[in-house]
């Protein structure tokens, strides 16, 4: 149906146009979308492929003369970027009405005397850490001695936040003008989970509270997630950070949150595969590598980084064919020392060990639709793409749908209880039993 705008223009200047203030922004002759069409495409684009889309939109309304695929990629487009900026406005305020500013270099201060932040400002005033009495019975159980762990060092209704970076290959539009300059190959989003466990009335049922967040920067998505904490009341508790050992992750953590007693937790999954590929470039055989991943990740597991690092000081050189990569193992334990834990005793105590939330997260709004064959991306539209898929998973859309903003609430979410896995990291964890001979090689 045709329709026509109104502007209202005082002194020249346009106070007041129903196509951009009342009406959705489109494109010279793109016409204007329902609500419910609005919410069809962006569901759609976040599962399959533009093309594809725009023919199952077709066939939903009957019409072989619909949206054209370029016109939903712009709109789609639009929208995704129009909901981050949502995003990150909504965060800033937030931040502002908590009375706090960040600057440009990340550091947090408090907006009217620019005086940064006391660790004490924030922290609850109730219990935040484990009963000590608990964790030594867990420690006991899990036969460490006592003096090999803090008591103190185990969260109480921590807020876990998993942070990762993802990138997808760049659309290469022309070559760079600029003699030198090299065009980057990947476009990189950052994506942050964040998970608050709940108490659950159903004894077979886990429930927890949970939201994502996606930026352009790594800097983008850690202010973000300032706001999204000052919004939901987190900033008491305490701030648990999931990481893959990446530096510039770090760095960011801990000059944006240094106000806070937060802790940053190297991810198991990354500490082994660093162990495991690192060892394989400094033995010259996989059986002595082998052996020292048999002496060092039990070692690890239990946090014990000083005689992880004494094992490898001792290695065989005669077994080593790259020395120059057993300096740097050696060196990266000494850098990663502070965010290895007792993985051992928090896993008895039911706490986690893993950011594979966030790598889920990746999955979830970056990964499963644009790492695929033959895919390449603009900056725009990969950016975008991710902030839809975020909503969607935050059960946002029909919020934002009607009324173009974002609650930034944590969503309740509820999965079936799965029993303990008894997963005993043994020293025969990395053995190579010989291979078994069949009978017939025997009877030969």
């Amino acid at each position: 149906m045709p329709t026509s705008g109104h502007k209202v223009i005082m002194d020249s200047n346009v106070v007041y146009d129903s196509t951009v203030s009342f009406l959705e922004q489109t494109g010279s002759r793109e016409a204007f979308k329902s609500n419910l069409f609005r919410g069809l495409m962006l569901e759609t684009s976040s599962v399959t492929s533009i093309r594809k889309g725009a023919g199952i939109l077709d066939r939903m309304r009957r019409t072989d003369n619909g949206i054209i695929p370029a016109t939903y990629r712009n709109s789609v487009e639009r929208e995704g970027e129009s909901i981050r900026r949502s995003m990150e406005e909504t965060a800033a305020k937030a931040i502002w009405e908590k009375g706090l500013a960040v600057d440009d270099g990340g550091t947090v201060t408090w907006k009217e005397s620019g005086a940064v932040p006391e660790k004490g400002d924030f922290e609850a005033s109730g219990q935040t850490n484990i009963d000590e009495a608990i964790v030594h019975a867990a420690a006991k159980k899990a036969k460490l001695e006592e003096g090999t762990y803090n008591p103190s060092d185990f969260e109480l209704h921590g807020v876990n936040i998993s942070c990762d970076e993802v990138g997808v290959k760049r659309q290469t539009e022309s070559r760079p003008k600029e003699e030198g300059v090299v065009q980057a190959k990947r476009v990189e989003s950052t994506v942050i989970h964040v998970e608050m466990s709940n108490e659950s009335e159903d004894p077979k049922l886990l429930s927890s509270s949970s939201y994502i967040l996606n930026s352009l920067s790594v800097f983008g998505a850690f202010k973000t997630l300032l706001g999204f904490l000052c919004m939901n009341g987190l900033l008491d508790r305490t701030l648990v950070f999931f990481v893959d050992g990446a530096k510039n992750l770090n760095t960011t953590i801990a000059g944006m949150f240094g106000f806070k007693n937060i802790k940053i937790i190297l991810d198991w999954y990354h500490l082994r595969k660093k162990m495991e590929e690192t060892l394989s470039r400094i033995c010259n055989n996989t059986a002595y590598r082998n052996e020292m991943l048999q002496k060092t990740m039990p070692l690890l597991w239990r946090g014990d980084v000083d005689s992880a690092t004494a094992v490898l000081k001792l290695i065989n050189m005669s077994m080593v064919k790259n020395e120059t990569a057993l300096n740097y193992l050696i060196g990266y334990l000494e850098r990663v020392r502070r965010t290895i834990p007792n993985y051992m005793l928090r896993a008895e105590l039911g706490l986690r060990n893993s950011s594979n939330r966030g790598e889920k997260a990746n999955d979830l709004i970056v990964s499963n639709r644009q790492k695929h064959n033959g895919m390449s991306w603009s900056d725009d539209g990969s950016t975008a793409l991710a902030s839809v898929s975020a909503v969607i998973y935050n059960n946002e859309m029909d919020n934002w749908i009607k009324n173009g903003s974002l609650s930034l609430r944590m969503v309740e979410r509820t999965t079936p209880k799965r029993p303990k896995r008894n997963r005993k990291r043994t020293a025969v964890a990395y053995s190579n039993p010989p291979a078994k001979k069949s009978k017939g090689r025997a009877a030969a």
